[in-house]
């Protein structure tokens, strides 16, 4: 789960550096969420990263807040799924032309 979140942390800067912002209004609105989506998924995933490493480091590993990182990680799944099927409607609906 680590390395996935430094994944996310690498799509998220490449998104941020390489993308130019978007100035048609209805494909504006899906940027924006997509653009949301990528954010919420990587801060979700850091939290969760950074309190699975503590809980390594304290020996805390059996404790109730494993519970929490799972939920945590869980919510990642969601939020990443999302995101990607927002990008891939992008591409689709807006990029692809036929």
């Amino acid at each position: 789960m680590i390395l996935g979140t430094i994944a996310a942390l690498a799509a998220w800067l490449s998104g941020q550096l390489f993308t130019d912002h978007p100035f048609d209004r209805d494909f504006l609105r899906v940027f924006e969420k997509h653009k949301t989506g990528a954010l919420v998924t990587l801060v979700v995933m850091v939290i969760g990263s950074l309190l699975r490493i503590w809980m390594i480091a304290n020996k805390k590993e059996q404790t109730r807040l494993k519970w929490v990182v799972f939920g945590l990680y869980l919510f990642g799944f969601v939020a990443v799924s999302f995101t990607g099927f927002i990008g891939g409607a992008m591409v689709y609906n807006f990029l692809i032309k036929p």
